[in-house]
């Protein structure tokens, strides 16, 4: 019988010590894997404040903070797939033998994004995509080029950090990879110190250093721990029915390339968001509520992005599960608690007096904005309810070697985050803020649409 899809990438076979097909997996294995990626998550979003913070006590902080802020926003821009890395090798690596034709493609990978932040850096193209695209005033752009010509690094410092976690990943050693951003954090910590103390780098590039130093940290403490545990996966994959072939360099790219055009698309959410709410009355009013309420959202709910990969490593294969086999059901429970939990807290700031408190003190949010905040905090709320399972069947699509499919949702997830904004810009600016979170949940149903269709099909086939 034909496959309903395009199915040529590679069939993914389980990760070297998972278990059999029929058994079941405990909760606390799930915790076990999944808890140091959250926390590793919750650190990377403390290394960002560090740096905001250390440019707040400069002699000019609005000029640092925005020449930062546009900078970063492009590497944000340009490191997404090199993020991808990590997705891919985790997925497709499970022996030696592949390593070597993984790491050509992210090396080139790699040298292709650098040629291109190379170029935004020192031609005229700085000026159209910096001044032109990201709207940094002509007073800005000196300052923004700057910070950016040092900050474009990142992705080089990226690359290597995820390939290396990629078989922390395989090997299930994630309590590493939290190792490596904690080392990464007292860094950044002990040069915003310095800098606060010193004076020193009294600009934008103050940040550029603090980043660039932390990524060097993490990159050289994940480079340690997969030496320590690259020899433990086999020379070969043992040959087997189940067993995928060898990886080839276009089967590599053709799993990677996909999950690059999502991770630029999903980048490009909060872009097209602010596009839209500065169309309305008020827009810096409005632009400020929603940004607040994105960060503390996303902060709350950012380690369910890590949900695809306990989903890629223990839920059951999408095809040819055995009847018997309990995974699905562990790793559904297991989303339940994580989504819930996240849309609990959520809750308890949008609904409660010490969720006014911490608003005020631990995020810092503007008194005046307060109600409007809660509003959008009220709406939010359910995204994690819809994110944990998109997360919970892309990681199953990984596993069966479709990364295709997750660049359709994505771009769906895209094109309906579009249409709802722009409808609602139109006929309802009176909403506001609220705008972001209900395009936000629109898109996320959308796309849990189409993951929910294809998870379907292929299962059937």
């Amino acid at each position: 019988m034909s496959e309903p899809f395009d199915n040529e990438e590679v069939p993914v076979v389980a990760p070297v010590g998972a278990p059999p097909p029929e058994s079941g997996v405990s909760q606390w294995t799930l915790w076990k894997f999944y808890a140091p990626l959250a926390a590793s998550n919750a650190m990377m979003t403390i290394s960002h404040a560090i740096i905001n913070g250390s440019l707040n006590r400069t002699s000019q902080p609005a000029q640092s903070v925005a020449s930062y802020a546009v900078a970063n926003s492009i590497c944000v821009l340009a490191e997404s797939p090199m993020v991808m890395l990590r997705q891919t090798g985790a997925a497709l690596v499970r022996d030696r033998a592949g390593w070597g034709t993984y790491m050509r493609v992210a090396l080139l990978a790699g040298l292709v994004d650098q040629l291109i932040c190379l170029a935004v850096a020192w031609t005229p193209l700085a000026y159209l995509v910096i001044h032109g695209w990201m709207g940094a005033r002509d007073e800005l752009f000196p300052a923004a080029v700057d910070v950016f010509r040092l900050l474009m690094f990142i992705s080089l410092f990226s690359v290597l950090r995820s390939v290396f976690h990629s078989v922390l990943l395989v090997k299930q050693k994630t309590l590493w990879i939290t190792l490596g951003m904690g080392f990464r954090v007292v860094m950044m910590l002990g040069l915003a110190t310095l800098f606060t103390q010193t004076g020193w780098l009294d600009s934008g590039m103050r940040g550029s250093v603090i980043f660039l130093a932390g990524m060097a940290v993490e990159a050289v403490s994940a480079f340690g721990s997969f030496r320590k545990w690259f020899h433990t996966l086999p020379q070969q994959q043992p040959r087997s029915e189940a067993a995928a072939p060898p990886l080839t360099f276009r089967r590599v790219t053709m799993f990677y390339l996909p999950l690059v055009v999502a991770a630029i698309t999903g980048a490009m959410t909060m872009s097209i968001i602010n596009a839209g709410l500065s169309r309305i009355p008020n827009p810096q009013s409005v632009i400020a509520t929603a940004a607040i309420g994105s960060v503390v959202t996303y902060l709350l709910m950012g380690p369910l992005f890590m949900i695809h990969q306990v989903s890629l490593f223990f839920s059951a294969p999408l095809v040819g599960a055995h009847p018997h086999d309990r995974r699905d059901r562990t790793v559904g429970w297991f989303c339940v608690q994580t989504g819930v939990g996240a849309t609990a807290i959520v809750g308890l700031l949008a609904w409660t007096p010490l969720g006014d408190w911490l608003l005020l003190h631990a995020f810092q949010a503007p008194a005046a904005l307060l109600p409007l905040i809660k509003d959008v905090l009220r709406i939010s709320m359910f995204l994690p309810l819809i994110a944990v399972w998109n997360e919970y069947r892309n990681g199953k699509l990984l596993a069966a070697g479709h990364s295709r499919m997750l660049t359709a949702a994505k771009l769906l997830n895209v094109t309906m985050l579009v249409l709802t904004v722009a409808a609602m810009v139109s006929m309802a600016p009176s909403l506001g803020a609220r705008i972001s979170p209900i395009a936000s949940l629109c898109a996320l149903a959308a796309e849990q649409v189409v993951l929910l269709i294809v998870c379907a099909r292929f299962k059937k086939a």
